[in-house]
């Protein structure tokens, strides 16, 4: 038992090892963490020491570690979702040896690219990043590819047969984001970085009966292909098959009945935000193969 003064009183009350949580029932300080407004509801006092330790998502132990900081002393603040950061400096964990030892991308709230709301625990993320700890780059074309394609990770991009650039691999692992990665390593983002795969009234591919240019292109989606056609000056030439011929990028070769898009038939000038041709004097048609 140990024997606790104030100006005003004293209170015998048990002795405990350091830093223990006491009970509310245990009569240790005659303020314990009233001035806290008894930890809101969100943690426990502790009260050899008149504050509070806060539970998880108020600012515990573990987030303030994280952190750096305490978000209140009352835990009546929330703390937003971590996220690896998009941009820290790499530390070593031991100075004696830097190989296989660096660290980078450390977790940070909201993935250091947006601002928490305290309130609500609700990241804000900065105009280009989205998701619950902003863990995540938004898609060109206001987020949603102009609304002619899909917004996707690099991880499913490489598992997209239609997704350029194109491929002849049938499993398209070689870069190295379909493979889970963590942290560290050059696969760390492949679930983070989004790109839009546009979409195609025409099937897109290398394959037979497959074009190797979709509709819609752009980073953003919002450029339309016009009416495609073999090229009328070329008689004994078809521009239009792709068979045998790589598709930009480098990485695939068109397979027999394979097709290359010719907007206009290589006699127009393609408007590609209507999608319609202009064609060029003495030759008319949609797709000005006339």
């Amino acid at each position: 038992m140990a024997l606790f003064c104030t100006f005003f009183m004293c209170v015998l009350y048990p002795t405990y090892g350091n830093d223990q949580v006491f009970s509310s029932t245990d009569k240790v300080s005659i303020l314990g963490c009233k001035l806290y407004n008894n930890c809101n509801g969100h943690g426990k006092c502790k009260y050899n020491y008149n504050e509070c330790e806060c539970q998880e998502g108020y600012g515990s132990p573990r987030e303030i570690a994280m952190l750096g900081f305490r978000p209140s002393y009352d835990c009546s603040k929330k703390v937003c979702q971590f996220g690896y950061a998009w941009g820290d400096q790499p530390q070593p964990n031991s100075t004696a040896s830097l190989s296989h030892t660096d660290k980078a991308h450390e977790q940070k709230e909201c993935s250091d690219m947006g601002i928490c709301d305290r309130e609500e625990g609700l990241c804000e993320c900065f105009v280009g990043y989205r998701g619950s700890s902003c863990n995540k780059r938004a898609c060109p074309g206001k987020g949603d590819c102009s609304g002619h394609g899909k917004c996707v990770s690099m991880a499913v991009q490489t598992r997209m047969p239609d997704a350029l650039p194109l491929t002849n691999a049938n499993n398209k692992t070689s870069s190295g984001y379909y493979e889970p990665g963590g942290h560290q390593g050059s696969t760390w983002d492949s679930d983070r970085l989004f790109g839009c795969v546009c979409d195609s009234s025409w099937p897109v591919g290398l394959g037979a009966g497959e074009t190797q240019q979709p509709e819609w292109f752009g980073a953003d989606c919002s450029l339309k292909r016009c009416p495609t056609g073999n090229n009328p000056g070329t008689n004994s030439i078809d521009e239009t098959d792709g068979f045998g011929k790589t598709a930009e990028g480098g990485n695939g070769v068109g397979k027999a009945g394979n097709k290359i898009h010719v907007d206009c038939s290589g006699k127009g000038r393609c408007d590609f935000k209507s999608g319609t041709c202009q064609c060029f004097a003495g030759y008319y048609g949609e797709n000005c193969g006339i």
